[in-house]
């Protein structure tokens, strides 16, 4: 018998460290079963002047943010459009959500977001479970896993359900630092570690420690379509497909 429990994922690309500003949003909600149920994903542009390292890691310049915005209307900037999130996760409302650093990406979160709210990081959750030396080696202890490396070591040890191969068999390889797709294969690692050992999943409310970004005037470049977007775009298009949401799949083919 299918169960009424619902998870979520969550993930952030942003324009720098702690005080800087959001450039994507994404999460994904899904059944205890696996069944992809509904998922966010939007760009915003930087309040500040855009910071070139962290662009050369997401590639997210504001001429490609201004593109991939065109599948709905909404906030310019993820402070004018947090309540969309939250909005989301209260449609669906999971009864708990997973976040590889909670502590990183909370820091983006008004509070109002973030209280009232149950929480897992998988990051310090599956340190133990993962066993990846700190440098220095042998007694140094355990290091915080990468998203990759708890992944990794996920596919390796435990097994898939069903509707999770499914799953990963319609959306296909990462595209790497994309954060809908970093929710997806967050999604593949809480349903194989829930499924095998429920019990390292201990959900609970965290506290919120939101630091406002800068704001700062500057010059943006018109909207770009290139690979890059494409990409993307079609990445999305295969997670609304499995999600069986197949006007949102046709929607963003067409973009």
């Amino acid at each position: 018998m299918a169960s009424n429990r619902r998870f979520a994922v969550f993930d952030l690309e942003t324009n720098g460290f702690r005080g800087a500003s959001v450039v994507s949003a994404s999460s994904i909600v899904f059944s205890e079963e696996g069944h992809i149920l509904d998922f966010f994903n939007r760009f915003y542009f930087p309040e500040e002047r855009p910071d070139p390292q962290t662009q050369r890691v997401h590639g997210l310049t504001t001429g490609r943010i201004g593109h991939l915005r065109l599948e709905e209307e909404y906030g310019t900037h993820f402070l004018d459009d947090w309540h969309g999130l939250v909005s989301f996760w209260e449609r669906w409302n999971p009864e708990g959500i997973v976040v590889h650093n909670l502590s990183f990406d909370t820091s983006f979160l008004p509070p109002e977001a973030v209280r009232k709210r149950n929480w897992w990081c998988s990051m310090r959750g599956l340190t133990d479970f993962c066993r990846i030396e700190r440098k220095g080696g042998p007694g140094k202890g355990w290091k915080w896993p990468r998203l990759n490396e708890a992944v990794q070591e996920a596919k390796k040890r435990l097994p898939s359900p069903v509707t999770l191969s499914s799953a990963e068999k319609t959306v296909g390889d990462p595209l790497a630092h994309y954060g809908l797709s970093d929710c997806f294969e967050l999604y593949g690692l809480f349903m194989r570690v829930w499924h095998s050992m429920g019990e390292q999943v201990l959900f609970r409310q965290a506290k919120a420690f939101f630091i406002p970004p800068q704001k700062g005037a500057y010059p943006r470049s018109g909207p770009c379509r290139d690979p890059f977007v494409i990409e993307r775009l079609t990445y999305s298009s295969r997670l609304a497909c499995a999600a069986g949401q197949t006007e949102r799949e046709k929607r963003l083919l067409s973009i």
